[in-house]
């Protein structure tokens, strides 16, 4: 008897240190997030004052065409000097951002544009996302704002910030949203709930942690700093993305591995591992081809939908030309699979 209880007396010792160490392991971690997050927007912050040297202005915040299509934003502008130079020369700027030409590019995740701790990375329909957006009176609509124009100073003028929520993709053209007069006060708002707070990024390039608890008047301060545009100017469209555990996968096609070209289907999976989104892309087999510049990408050759016919869809790519009628036979059953476990 006695030995059990100096066993249960063990046990519960250990129980104890670890409920104690636990809020303090939480605590370091939420730390080094909130470290990370302000060398993302650091990060971020240069990168815009390095195209500002370049461009003598801050990227537009969307370019939108007089037809009012919506072509790219200022997020996408900053590739080059994020270290993303090769994803950037692939877009095709003569095509809007959700062009199917252009969706390799935008369904990449991207940690700078992600809040560490935050697990969702992807949009329903596949776009990666960003936990950033950026000062309405600097970045709206076919913007070319120059520090020039910043009355009150760049160190009183904040540029972008943490969200709390509805994120967005970071390639949509309407990456900005008005500061409000409260942090974490809702999805709509700035901040970071679980810091009870938030990071701003000054036109200065610091980043200053501000509690939940900021007075209204400091906040509507610098939602005030000029250039103030028109509504019009800021105006964004009624819409909100769906955002969730949503994961891309590869799974490779059969081909000829001595031709030029290799092929994968590229799927959208949800929480319950549901094929959401099928896309069909080639790629230079490199090991036959070692020449090729690497910033070369995949091709985007077919998406998948219910209604699609999946022979006919094969048969209008090189997919023919690179595989044996045995290999088409099993991709096109590969695909039809997939296709039948698409949602209604």
């Amino acid at each position: 008897m006695q030995r059990w209880i100096s066993v249960i007396v063990v046990l519960l010792l250990i129980i104890l240190v670890i409920g104690l160490m636990m809020p303090a392991v939480e605590q370091t971690r939420q730390e080094a997030r909130r470290s990370q997050s302000k060398y993302n927007l650091k990060q971020i912050g240069l990168a815009v004052h390095n195209y500002h040297d370049a461009h003598k202005c801050l990227p537009p915040g969307g370019v939108i065409r007089e037809d009012d299509v919506s072509m790219h934003g200022w997020i996408t502008m900053l590739l080059p000097y994020l270290d993303q130079s090769d994803d950037y020369s692939r877009i095709n700027f003569s095509e809007p951002w959700d062009q199917d030409e252009n969706r390799a590019i935008y369904e990449k995740s991207r940690p700078v544009f992600i809040i560490p701790g935050n697990f969702s990375r992807f949009t329903s329909q596949g776009y990666g996302l960003t936990n950033y957006l950026g000062n309405p009176n600097l970045l709206y609509r076919n913007s070319n704002v120059s520090i020039e124009q910043m009355s009150n100073g760049t160190s009183h003028t904040w540029l972008a910030g943490e969200v709390a929520g509805n994120f967005q993709p970071w390639g949509y053209p309407f990456n900005w949203r008005p500061l409000g007069t409260k942090l974490c006060g809702g999805p709509n708002s700035f901040g970071h709930p679980p810091w009870q707070g938030g990071h701003l990024l000054f036109a200065d390039g610091s980043v200053t942690f501000f509690s939940e608890n900021t007075s209204d008047v400091i906040l509507e301060k610098f939602a005030a700093a000029p250039p103030v545009p028109t509504a019009e100017q800021t105006q964004v469209p009624d819409r909100t993305f769906e955002t969730g555990d949503f994961s891309w996968h590869n799974q490779s096609l059969q081909s000829d591995p001595q031709a030029e070209q290799l092929y994968y289907v590229h799927v959208l999976r949800g929480q319950t591992d549901q094929p959401l989104r099928i896309e069909v892309y080639s790629e230079v087999n490199l090991e036959q081809v070692p020449d090729l510049p690497k910033l070369r990408g995949p091709d985007f050759l077919f998406v998948v939908d219910k209604n699609t016919d999946i022979a006919e869809a094969i048969q209008a790519t090189s997919l023919p030309k690179s595989a044996s009628p045995e290999q088409l036979q099993h991709n096109a059953e590969l695909l039809k699979n997939l296709q039948e476990r698409l949602p209604d």
